[in-house]
């Protein structure tokens, strides 16, 4: 127990649907770690997996108290909706971890706070309201109850958007900037294709291909195999999620060629590891959704910098991209293709003895 210990909490960011068509982004995790230093207890809860380039992990905890200002947000001109979390960082004496379940200690007032985008090349201000309707999971910190920022103006992916968030009591300015990143260009014509590529063989492997944006760095791709489910007469629509490793391209000119290959056998050893066998259920395959992410240079450094350490010095390097606070705000971007299932890979499913007792049909 601390007891007597000035400590600085430093609060979450959650993971939530975006975009109004509910398509969860199963590539971000939440992280939780805990740094010990002296008379210092740390910790943090980010976003991971494909999803902050300046580095700072010093902190003098006998100064007087600062208020810190902690922003995160993933701006992508494709959403609907666009939110940015905005929290305060806080000193206290007593257990750090009893404080973060306290609503008051990890979120601003509503009228303290401003949150604005401010578009550079049309000139124009939008203002983002205050939302709760997104719950937080249980975890470190408050829940169910969380203050995002929100805006549905539609965003230009031509554009830059600086951020700016202002303490209406202290005049305090914390601000971030970003370009959006657009759609990359698929050279497997994919979007062409009636169904969606699939090979049965074990030693042929289908591809998807494309070329790197500008100012692009991180790549990853998640084949979601749609398919519906009768059980007594009762019909469900569900899915499982291909994730495929995230993708690093040298240079953020853009330009170079990637690619991703799999295999049909691959595909049926993914379906037979997470569809439960259930002589009751009869299941029909849909359709494949290519869920395709790309992130900032920023947002590939943060979370390198996220990964656990594997080494004696475990003062991990925190990873900030904004001024006057602590966080990161940059931007993503998810192109998604989705095919109807083909007649062969449908037979497959039914008839390979490794899935038959599925009972797809």
């Amino acid at each position: 127990m601390l007891n007597k210990n000035r400590h600085i909490l430093l609060t979450p960011y959650s993971v939530f649907n975006h975009s109004s068509n509910l398509i969860k982004i199963t590539t971000f995790a939440a992280i939780a770690k805990t740094f010990m230093g002296k008379n210092l207890k740390y910790a943090f809860i980010g976003v991971m997996s494909l999803w902050l380039a300046s580095c700072s992990n010093n902190l003098n905890i006998q100064a007087p108290y600062k208020n810190i200002t902690v922003v995160y947000g993933l701006l992508d001109q494709s959403d609907s909706a666009h939110y940015i979390r905005v929290n305060r960082a806080f000193e206290g004496i007593g257990n750090a971890y009893t404080i973060a379940k306290i609503y008051d200690s990890v979120y601003y007032p509503t009228n303290q706070i401003t949150v604005q985008l401010y578009d550079v090349n049309s000139n124009k201000t939008i203002n983002l309201t205050p939302d709760s309707t997104i719950p937080l999971p249980p975890g470190t910190f408050s829940y169910p109850k969380q203050m995002l920022y929100k805006t549905t103006a539609p965003l230009n992916v031509t554009d830059v958007y600086n951020l700016i968030v202002t303490n209406e009591k202290t005049h305090q300015q914390t601000t971030g900037s970003t370009a959006l990143l657009s759609d990359v260009n698929f050279t497997t014509n994919i979007a062409f294709q009636s169904t969606f590529p699939m090979l049965f063989s074990t030693t042929s492997n289908s591809t998807i291909q494309w070329t790197t944006n500008p100012n692009t760095r991180i790549y990853q791709m998640t084949l979601r195999f749609y398919y519906s489910e009768t059980i007594s007469s009762v019909k469900t629509e569900k899915y499982i999620d291909w994730i495929f490793g995230s993708q690093t391209t040298a240079s953020l000119a853009g330009g170079a060629n990637m690619t991703y290959a799999y295999n049909g056998i691959q595909f049926l050893n993914i379906v037979k590891a997470y569809i439960p066998v259930n002589d009751s259920a009869k299941r029909t395959a849909d359709s494949i959704r290519m869920i395709f992410t790309s992130g900032s240079d920023d947002l590939n450094t943060y979370i390198q910098l996220s990964q656990p350490s594997l080494g004696i010095n475990q003062d991990i390097p925190t990873f900030s991209d904004v001024k006057n606070g602590i966080g990161i705000y940059t931007a993503r971007h998810i192109q998604t293709i989705t095919k109807p299932v083909s007649v062969i890979t449908n037979d497959s499913l039914i008839f390979n003895p490794e899935t038959v007792p599925l009972n797809f049909h």
